[in-house]
């Protein structure tokens, strides 16, 4: 019985150490001297203490939340010798100074940073380097200060329990960042998935389309439109219309040719097709299809390519023509299709 009743006080011993220790290191003691920057780790959530060993005069905060914007960082009071701060946004950095004193001759800096929970002191104590250095000289700590014996292991096996705690903590935050980039990988690779399907339905559609539009034509039949002006060469470049214009699907197709024989390059600006009407020019929509983007040829170099346009817009009576325009619209060349 002894020795079961010796085993439980034991153990309540040990647990009381452990709690001993665990909130000792919620809290920390910064030592700090006029040129140098302490750095205080906050978390959301948490109201932190800062304690001084002077009433505190002013505190100045370079990311001070502010109630009427609902911008900034932390939330900060004084009460005498103390400063209460609480971040409320999840992450951040800024800056905190500190006067104390009667007249507030002291002066603290301080970084505050934002911090896992974890990570986080609860109790900070900021001593000053002048105040520390006669304590630094030579006192040492009192004997019922200094652990050893039975009660120094348990504080590193408590210790050691807190750092394998610590490591298990952030292997499964590392677990859960990989989860949640698997499952954005495997989203990405489902929208990509769902964009192929879409592009090969459109294909589908497409290709069903130009059938339709193809049988179509085929049993409307093809008519062709003799071309009137087949070939003109102004300053030695060649222009050229096949023989007929040919109109299926309600669609008129008309192929030209344009040759540049001359020793210097040839540019020009734009391809028309116009219709008169009485005594009005009327510009007829069309699109132009051709082998190159740019509408400039070398000195013996061919562009071909075939104006589409609809042939609902012109009838047997119009007359129709294609212009080849340069720079400032001025016309260089004209053919009469019909």
């Amino acid at each position: 019985m002894k020795t079961k009743a010796g085993t439980t006080i034991l153990v309540l011993s040990l647990l009381a150490l452990a709690a001993t220790a665990q909130s000792q290191t919620l809290i920390t003691t910064i030592t700090l001297g006029p040129n140098q920057i302490g750095s205080v780790k906050t978390t959301p959530g948490i109201t932190k203490r800062i304690s001084f060993s002077e009433p505190v005069k002013e505190i100045i905060c370079g990311d001070l939340y502010d109630p009427t914007s609902g911008k900034g960082s932390f939330v900060i009071q004084r009460s005498d010798n103390d400063v209460f701060l609480k971040p409320v946004v999840p992450k951040g950095l800024s800056n905190l100074f500190v006067k104390t004193g009667e007249r507030g001759e002291n002066v603290y800096s301080l970084d505050l940073l934002i911090v896992p929970t974890a990570e986080a002191y609860r109790m900070v104590t900021v001593v000053s380097a002048q105040a520390a250095a006669p304590a630094a000289s030579g006192v040492s700590a009192a004997p019922d200060q200094q652990a050893s014996g039975p009660t120094a292991k348990a504080l590193a096996d408590v210790e050691k329990q807190a750092e394998e705690i610590l490591n298990k903590a952030r292997q499964q935050s590392g677990q859960i960042v990989a989860q949640a980039e698997k499952r954005a990988a495997d989203s990405d690779r489902q929208a990509l998935q769902r964009a192929a399907d879409l592009d090969r339905q459109a294909a589908q559609r497409t290709e069903q389309e130009i059938q339709r539009r193809f049988i179509r034509a085929m049993i409307q039949g093809v008519r062709d439109v003799k071309v009137n002006d087949s070939h003109v060469a102004p300053k030695r470049i060649d222009i050229t219309l096949d023989p007929h214009m040919l109109i299926f699907d309600e669609k008129a197709y008309l192929r030209y040719t344009i040759k540049n024989n001359g020793d210097k390059e040839f540019t020009f600006s734009s391809i028309s097709v116009e219709k008169i009407v009485g005594k009005e020019k009327r510009e007829i929509p069309a699109q132009i299809n051709q082998g190159r983007v740019e509408n400039r040829l070398k000195a013996g170099e061919t562009i071909i390519g075939i104006v589409v346009f609809d042939s609902k817009l012109i009838s047997e009576t119009d007359r129709l023509t294609l212009y080849v325009r340069g720079e400032d619209n001025i016309e260089i060349a004209r053919l009469n299709i019909q």
